[in-house]
């Protein structure tokens, strides 16, 4: 039973709800052009701390393309650009900016194909010995195993690092030796390493690994395994799928309130040999388990990001539906169904993060879209998070009208005016709802 609009109107005399999310395009008006961006990392280059972003793109006014940074203002060339057709990772390592993916050249040095270090100054070689065009990074860790310190791990679909045959498609970097990660995949699928992600969900660290593979050093895992800095493990019989070949291409981790878990997104149904929610799964360490009805087509990305409303998890890809929910490209799980995120993206989504540029904490994406809910966004947007959760109306204050957005939100049943996330309406979100409105707005 929901208290009557009288009785709320009454408890709510000196007190609004959490408004919409707040999409922005400060960055991508104008934005970049080209095909899409895909990966972001804060990194201080000696400018101070900026927000990165790699693609196939090109930084408007510069001749220079896949990769930029942004200086509060506008997107800005790095050291003449990534020359090739693209690149899929950035990751800060002992200091400086390591790019990673299928290009020619970073800045036109030697020696940089595929895999090139910035330190903020200039590009300089890793000796990856990368020139062969079988040769292909797309994703890039920093983790310390217990034993050597924090190295660089890499993942493709290399044929070789360094000239050494054999260290493929995963291995690690310490800043001057590339060493193997316990053997590599194998299989009769298309083989490569899409996605790395450090987690721990009982105590240790591991390094997940997915993508598409059916071995991994000499032990079954199919599309998805972890290490835990002296062998790899299956994860109860991995990702599977009834047709077509399967491919892991992002983990994030995330507690919903029962634990810590894995949640990975990519293209697949059947997890430990059961049927799972299609495109995307949580594993506890033990198990694997459906989230909702999944999707209709590739999860690209996870991200956990609270909008003002709770942290929540965020799916993004090339999707339209979630059983019979539209949901454009970017979906907001609430703890048993996906529901929209506005009108979403009109293009697919590749990549995100939780980023500070100037905003605040932002949900960043970046994609082949060139609108975000609506408005002009070219390959970037984001989803601000909310300052003053009680302001329905967005305009600074708590008043009256707040109140009113509240009320009628609230007798309508509209999800912004479930404070507690529940998917009910009652006493407690109104509780929530006074709370929040008697912190105020900064």
């Amino acid at each position: 039973m929901r208290p009557t609009s009288m009785m709320i109107a009454f408890v709510c005399a000196s007190a609004g709800v959490a408004h919409a999310q707040s999409f922005s395009n400060t960055l991508g008006d104008p934005g970049l052009t080209g095909s899409y961006t895909v990966g972001f990392e804060m990194h201080d280059d000696g400018s101070g701390e900026s927000l990165f972003v790699t693609g196939q793109f090109g930084v408007p006014g510069t001749g220079t393309s896949n990769i930029a940074r942004w200086d509060g203002s506008a997107w800005q060339p790095v050291g003449g650009g990534l020359m090739g057709q693209y690149s899929n990772a950035i990751k800060e390592f002992n200091g400086d900016l390591i790019a990673a993916g299928y290009f020619d050249s970073a800045g036109g040095v030697a020696g940089t194909e595929k895999l090139a270090r910035w330190d903020g100054t200039q590009w300089h070689s890793m000796d990856a010995q990368s020139m062969s065009f079988l040769n292909s990074m797309w994703d890039l860790e920093v983790w310390d195993d217990g034993t050597t310190g924090e190295q660089l791990y890499i993942a493709g679909n290399y044929v070789a690092l360094n000239g050494q045959i054999g260290l493929d498609h995963i291995s690690k970097w310490d800043g001057s030796t590339y060493t193997p990660v316990g053997g590599t995949i194998g299989g009769a699928v298309p083989l490569i390493v899409l996605d790395l992600h450090v987690s721990d969900l009982t105590g240790s660290e591991l390094l997940y690994a997915g993508g598409r593979f059916l071995t991994i050093g000499g032990n079954a895992a199919l599309n998805i395994a972890s290490w835990d800095g002296t062998s790899w493990s299956d994860l109860d019989g991995g990702l599977t799928r009834t047709s077509g070949f399967t491919q892991v291409l992002h983990m994030t981790t995330w507690d919903d309130g029962s634990g810590p878990a894995l949640y990975v997104g990519g293209r697949f149904n059947i997890a430990g040999g059961s049927a799972v929610s299609t495109n995307v799964a949580k594993w506890d360490g033990t198990s694997w388990s459906s989230m909702g009805d999944g999707f209709d087509a590739d999860v690209q990305e996870l991200v956990v990001f609270d909008d003002g409303t709770g942290e929540a998890l965020y799916a993004m890809g090339n999707f339209n539906n979630s059983g019979a929910t539209p949901v454009s490209r970017i979906a907001k799980w609430n703890g048993s169904s996906w529901e929209p995120v506005g009108s979403g993206t009109n293009n697919t989504i590749f990549g995100g993060g939780v980023f500070d540029y100037g905003e605040g904490p932002a949900l960043v994406m970046g994609g082949s879209f060139t609108q975000a809910d609506g408005i002009s966004s070219s390959k970037v947007a984001s989803i601000l998070g909310a300052s003053c959760p009680a302001d329905l109306t967005g305009d600074g204050n708590l008043d009256f009208f707040d109140v009113s957005a509240f009320l009628s939100a609230y007798n309508a049943m509209d999800p912004i005016a479930d404070f507690t996330g529940d998917g009910l309406y009652d006493f407690f979100d109104v509780s929530a709802f006074l709370a929040a409105y008697n912190v105020g707005c900064p």
